[in-house]
């Protein structure tokens, strides 16, 4: 069940894994389903101006975070925020791209939102970078995509001269439209000292030796990426192993995210401390201006030490049985235990890890437990609950507050969570 959270983070890009049809009882169609999407996004009326007039809302900082802040404390515009956030105008925005120091417009001819990213520039003085190694082209070399080094800010975390940049480096302005996620093994990573800006030198094969290590690098990520669930399978089974032992433990002494976080660390996962999960996470919410614990939730982690498998906000509801019934039918061919579920609203979150018990999906969870499908009985504590009654009770629950509904789904991936390892030889010898 809910649980109240603190942090307001509503405004969300998704990604939405298309629904099957149920085969059988029959059931909606996928074009039914896209139309109940369309009823339940409400367009808001126009602010009564014809013209492209464009005034400023705010500044992102760190008392306004989000558009949704800026909206809200403005007296003309506060009782249309999620209306004006929700148009047409603003639809694939990204809203978590929106830095500190921003300056936020509304079109009130449309209500189309607008910013002005500032540029992002890390502070690191010219006298860090005398003595690096430097390309014909005046580049510093950060270092080499590895099995041990998978991916770039891996590179600049375990360097001292940008260790404390990293994300500052990558989020830039300069460098957050760059294909880091098809970046292949082997390539060198450089930085411009001037302009912080990343290059990937790719590497031209040398002879038969050299078309044999680059092809079985090729060979070997392609592997990882189409095995990735079977490589991951026993890292969450044993993310489920670890948490099902605290079930009837009360909720005063473990809530909902404190649960998975004793799940990760019984895998060895490192979480407090410099080079924990933790500070990564503030990290993360530093580089976009928002308050230290904004991703200490399910998001968070599916974001930092995860794969993200279905992301979606659903908004203006108005048939939360169907749409809750819809998203279970589209997510159910995916899932896999040992899943991060996050559900959020603007006002209350809630995390968990999605199981399985005597063949139906389950939710483990800590929170007020009234859907049990453990012999426990209904109060606030950890439990295992049936994740498709879980669904349909937050789906109701944003309808009866008139707020938005985001839910996150991801899968635990071992190349970042060998990032947080404790002991290499303990999470080494659990995870592989």
């Amino acid at each position: 069940m809910p649980i109240a959270k603190n942090n307001i983070n509503a405004e969300i890009q998704t990604v939405f894994v298309q629904p099957r049809k149920p085969q059988n009882p029959p059931g909606p169609t996928a074009d039914n389903f896209q139309q109940i999407l369309t009823d339940n996004m409400h367009q808001p009326p126009h602010t009564g101006k014809s013209t492209n007039q464009i005034i400023k809302l705010g500044v992102i900082d760190k008392n306004t975070p989000t558009v949704s802040n800026l909206l809200h404390q403005n007296k003309k515009f506060k009782d249309e925020t999620w209306n004006i956030i929700f148009s047409a105008a603003n639809r694939g925005k990204h809203f978590r791209d929106i830095r500190a120091g921003s300056e936020v417009t509304l079109n009130l001819a449309n209500n189309e939102i607008s910013w002005h990213r500032p540029s992002h520039k890390p502070t690191i003085p010219a006298s860090a970078w005398s003595s690096q190694k430097l390309t014909a082209n005046g580049l510093v070399i950060v270092g080499k995509i590895s099995r041990e080094t998978p991916t770039v800010s891996n590179l600049l975390r375990r360097n001292k001269i940008y260790h404390d940049e990293a994300w500052n480096i990558i989020l830039s302005s300069i460098n957050s439209d760059k294909p880091f996620n098809t970046i292949r093994p082997g390539t060198t990573i450089a930085i411009n000292p001037q302009t912080f800006e990343l290059s990937f030198i790719r590497h031209p094969r040398q002879g038969a030796a050299a078309k044999t290590i680059s092809s079985a690098a090729e060979e070997h990520l392609s592997t990882a990426v189409n095995n990735f669930f079977t490589d991951n399978k026993s890292i969450s089974q044993k993310l489920v192993d670890e948490i099902r032992p605290y079930i009837g433990r009360p909720y005063s002494e473990i809530d909902c995210y404190g649960l998975v976080i004793r799940g990760l660390k019984g895998l060895g996962v490192k979480y407090s401390g410099n080079g924990g999960l933790r500070k990564t996470l503030e990290k993360m919410a530093m580089a976009q201006g928002k308050p230290l614990n904004a991703y200490q939730n399910g998001e968070g982690l599916i974001k930092a030490a995860g794969k993200t498998t279905f992301a979606k906000t659903f908004n203006h509801i108005k048939h939360p049985e169907k749409l809750a019934e819809q998203t279970f039918i589209g997510v159910e061919k995916s899932l896999r235990q040992g899943m991060i579920l996050s559900f959020s609203t603007p006002s209350q979150g809630h995390t968990g890890v999605i199981a399985r018990d005597n063949g139906e999906w389950s939710y483990l969870n800590s929170g007020l437990i009234d859907h049990q499908l453990d012999r426990g009985r209904t109060a606030m504590r950890v439990g295992e609950e049936s994740l498709e009654k879980e669904i349909d009770n937050w789906f109701k629950l944003a309808k009866n507050n008139n707020e938005p509904l985001e839910i996150n789904i991801g899968m635990l991936d071992k190349n970042k969570l060998n990032n947080f390892r404790s002991h290499h030889a303990e999470i080494s010898h659990r995870l592989f």
